[in-house]
């Protein structure tokens, strides 16, 4: 036989059609963002973490007061580390010829061996008064694709927007606590450019590379301790930054990787607190339905029976929230969140990846937080005996 009470289900989703809708929004909502997010901080986690090797990013680099002589390579080579040459420039930049957007430019040659470059729009400079910059410095000062920029004295025509694999940080002090990518970025220039701002400007900034990659946080410690010591015997160092501890490189992984925890909590204590919201609702239900409820338990109706059918009501709308909350997830709400990524870090191109941990994470386990709470909280409500369900007897 049929359980009567099911056929209230429509019946109730009709009379509180207005609570039902402004819950299931909400949870679409929550739920939409959570699992865009999930999507695309797992996306552009992959991209950053294959950056490393895709583009060759240094184990470290260093600077020095003059440009090294051949025989470092070659002692550093007896070490097992190979050495690039990573020079840069720094430049006062003014876009348009207008000194309000001042601002600090470093400047490469361009990098084909470490460090290597990923042009995000336009093309790379190809003259020697073309520049390409990156791309989240651009988009804050007000660049353009096709500006003219006035860096020091030269007035220099802006190609593409690119993303340097070893600044997705914009630290122009590897001290600072925290970086600026309006009045500091970095930029391209082919190798003619860059020779005209004189070597007087230069920075020596150096790079190195491993030739067998250190297995653990450890190893990568003693062996760039090692190489610091062997250099502080042959070279004046001004400088010295190992990759674990480069902020312009650690920083963008590290938050990512702790921005997920924190979503991942809110999105359960977002749904603790509807699903006491339902609980709380469907208390007050069977307040109103104690005649009837007492009238099946005295029939033969178990407790199990009718917990079912109060629970179904909260499962089903979490059940269509997390639903198309995961399509919007997919098609607009990972958009907005890579937006809000581009929008902090200077990241590579990245390719959206299906996330099966995500959507198990935004679908089944809401789903089961709703069950508990609500099994928990309404089944000790139907504990009371039927003659006082018939009685209107529901205080315990």
């Amino acid at each position: 036989m049929k359980n009567p009470l099911n056929k209230r289900i429509i019946k109730e989703l009709k009379s509180e059609f207005g609570k039902y809708l402004v819950i299931f929004i909400f949870m679409v909502g929550t739920i939409g963002f959570i699992s865009g997010f999930l999507i695309a901080d797992n996306s552009m986690l992959k991209a950053y973490n294959d950056s490393f090797e895709k583009y060759n990013i240094e184990n470290g680099n260093f600077e020095l007061s003059d440009e090294a002589d051949e025989n470092l390579n070659e002692i550093t080579q007896s070490y097992g580390v190979h050495i690039y040459n990573n020079f840069y420039i720094e430049k006062t930049v003014e876009v348009n010829n207008n000194s309000e957007f001042n601002s600090l430019l470093r400047i490469f040659s361009n990098r084909t061996k470490v460090n290597k470059v990923c042009l995000m729009s336009g093309k790379m400079p190809e003259n020697s008064d073309e520049i390409a910059i990156d791309r989240m410095y651009g988009e804050n000062n007000n660049i353009n694709i096709g500006d003219i920029i006035n860096v020091g004295n030269e007035n220099i025509k802006v190609t593409g927007f690119v993303a340097l694999s070893d600044y997705s940080a914009l630290f122009s002090n590897n001290a600072d606590t925290m970086f600026d990518a309006m009045k500091f970025g970095v930029a391209i220039m082919t190798e003619e450019g860059f020779v005209n701002f004189g070597k007087d400007l230069i920075h020596y900034s150096y790079s190195w590379k491993y030739d067998i990659e250190p297995k653990n946080d450890s190893e990568e410690k003693e062996k760039s301790d090692a190489l610091l010591k062997l250099l502080g015997e042959n070279v004046k160092l001004i400088n010295y930054i190992p990759r674990y501890s480069n902020q312009a490189i650690q920083f963008t992984g590290d938050d990512m990787g702790s921005d997920r925890s924190m979503i991942i909590t809110l999105l359960y204590i977002l749904i603790a607190i509807m699903a006491f919201v339902f609980a709380v609702t469907t208390n007050n239900t069977i307040t109103k339905e104690a005649s009837v409820i007492g009238t099946l338990r005295s029939s033969g109706y178990t407790r199990r029976e009718l917990l079912i059918h109060y629970i179904s009501m909260p499962v089903i709308v979490t059940f269509f929230a997390a639903i198309v909350g995961n399509i919007l997830g997919y098609t607009i709400f990972k958009n907005i969140v890579a937006k809000l990524y581009y929008g902090s870090y200077s990241l590579p191109v990245y390719k959206t990846l299906w996330n099966g941990d995500a959507f198990i994470l935004t679908t089944l386990v809401p789903i089961i937080i709703m069950i508990i709470i609500n099994v928990f909280i309404i089944y000790a409500k139907l504990k009371i005996s039927p003659l006082k369900f018939l009685r209107h007897d529901l205080n315990k």
